[in-house]
Order: structure tokens, then C-alpha cells, then sequence
């Protein structure tokens, strides 16, 4: 669903918010039954008075509730939003964006600090809907952080591996005896990814030289590019194509993104972050 007006954000409530990590905030936010979305999409978010940011949904579509969105303070608006408390008033509009394709071959899940957030409700549609089809394909999640504290939805990724799916955890740094994941980033451990990498398709989301890199060396193992599919930030102002503060390679990301992959990255020259791969 859209407001009537494609410009007009509608207000709501906060109804529950939950600190995840450092700086990190959780909101579940009240929204009508027939506020319909999709993974990877995302909504408008502002507060009276700070200003309006685009924030990626990370609740599942069809299963929660509420409205899910993962703030990190960073800038006026975003620290403005995480200053809300439950109950507080909130404004959206949207949701806006191109969704994940879905295309039934074993996932591949690369996520990176933040990055996880848009990814989050397309691993847990899938495996949702793994559980409810007994079907055997593979959902693999990768996921790198700085620290062992700033890991989010640890709780999350221990389900996930009783759900079925396959989970690699790796930080950069690490002095805590507890942390029985890896060490090192992402990358150096595709080996654990344990996937047929010509015949699966990869998510990618996270800081900008991790999503350079990632999609370089699954190229080169053999996964095709147009089943390398990653997520573009952009200098978003309307959300809905009009303004064209984040048009880039003739494509508008806020309308025909924020979802791309590789292919498309590499024909329509999309360079928001990643220009060593065209």
C-alpha cells in the first residue's frame, strides 16, 4: 500500500523500540492491515521538526505484525529518531523501491555491520517458506562485523541455524575468549559458504568496499552476474523518481533500485560505491 498521495507521509505510532547494539535501535512501528511490502523496499521516515531519511524495511513481509525498521545513529534525522520512545508519533511514507527477486536457487546471504538490516526479512521469508514447502535448498548466511558487540540479531542467526540454514560469522577483531565464531572478513572465508556457486544466487548488503570486493571474487568464482544481486545507497530526497538526486547510469536509484545486480551494475554503469566493477 500507498497513500493516496505518493508524496504524503501518514503519521503513526512507535510501538515498541529495542537497543540492539551500540547506537542501534529497533523500532516496531503500528501500521494499517493493508500496508503491504516487500523485501528490500524501503520507507520515508520523518520527524517534525528534523527532517526525512529513507529507511530499509527489516521486518518479514506477510508474517509480522508491525512495521520493523533498524536505526543507526549517524546524522540530525537519524539521531532525532532514535531519541523516539514507544508511543511517540512517527511519520512514513512509502513503501518505495524494487524488491529482492526471488528465484528459487540456493541463497547465499553476504551481510556486512548494518548490512544485514534489508537482507534480515528475505532470510526470514525464506525460510518461512522453506519450512512450509519442504524444500532442500540451501540458505547460507555470511556475516562480518567489527566486534563481537556490534553484531546484530544474534539471537536471530542461532533460530536461523535450527531453521536449517547454514550461518558463518566472522568479526575483524576480537579479545573476548567467548566468540566462537571467526576472525577476518567475509571474504576470507568463502570456503565455509559450502554452495555450488554457478547454480545459487547471492544477497549482498554492507559498507561499500566489502560489496566491491565480495561481488569481484564471486564473479570470479563462477557465479553468474546476474545472480549477484546487491543493494545501492543513494542521496534520496523524494523516494519516488522525481527529484533526481540519485539518479546514476540513466537509472533513478530511489525507483528502479534501490536492488540491482552485477549485470545491471556493469551495463547501465551504476557507480554509487562500486566504479572498479565497471
Amino acid at each position: 500500500m500507498t497513500t493516496t498521495n505518493i508524496y504524503l507521509p501518514f503519521k503513526t505510532s512507535i510501538a515498541n523500540v529495542k537497543e540492539v547494539a551500540k547506537d542501534v535501535k529497533l523500532f516496531s512501528i503500528s501500521v494499517p492491515a493493508d500496508f503491504t511490502y516487500q523485501a528490500g523496499q524501503f520507507v520515508m521516515v520523518s520527524v517534525i521538526g528534523a527532517g526525512e531519511v529513507p529507511i530499509s524495511i527489516t521486518s518479514t513481509p506477510g508474517v509480522s505484525k508491525d512495521l520493523e525498521l533498524c536505526v543507526r545513529t549517524v546524522g540530525h534525522v537519524s539521531s532525532a529518531i532514535n531519541a523516539l520512545a514507544a508511543n511517540d508519533s512517527i511519520w512514513l511514507r512509502g513503501p518505495y523501491g524494487r524488491p529482492f527477486p526471488i528465484n528459487g536457487q540456493d541463497a547465499l546471504f553476504i551481510c556486512g555491520g548494518i548490512g544485514i538490516v534489508p537482507l534480515r526479512p528475505l532470510i526470514n521469508q525464506m525460510l518461512h517458506n522453506r519450512a512450509a514447502t519442504g524444500s532442500r535448498k540451501k540458505v547460507t548466511v555470511m556475516y562480518g562485523s567489527r566486534n563481537p558487540a556490534e553484531v546484530l540479531f544474534m539471537d536471530e542467526a542461532a533460530r536461523w541455524q535450527e531453521q536449517g540454514a547454514h550461518i558463518v560469522m566472522t568479526v575483524d577483531t576480537c579479545d573476548i575468549e567467548s566468540w566462537k565464531g571467526c576472525t577476518g572478513l567475509v571474504t576470507d572465508h568463502f570456503a565455509k559458504a559450502n554452495i555450488d556457486y554457478r547454480n545459487s544466487t547471492a544477497y549482498i548488503c554492507g559498507p561499500h568496499v566489502m560489496i566491491k570486493a565480495t561481488m569481484r571474487d564471486l564473479s570470479m568464482m563462477g557465479m553468474p552476474d546476474d545472480h549477484i544481486i546487491t543493494t545501492l545507497e543513494a542521496h534520496m530526497k523524494c523516494g519516488v523518481g522525481k527529484c533526481g538526486h540519485c539518479y546514476c547510469g540513466g537509472k533513478l536509484i530511489c525507483e528502479e533500485g534501490p536492488v540491482f545486480s552485477l549485470e545491471e551494475i556493469k551495463k547501465y554503469n551504476i557507480k554509487p560505491g562500486v566504479d572498479d566493477l565497471v
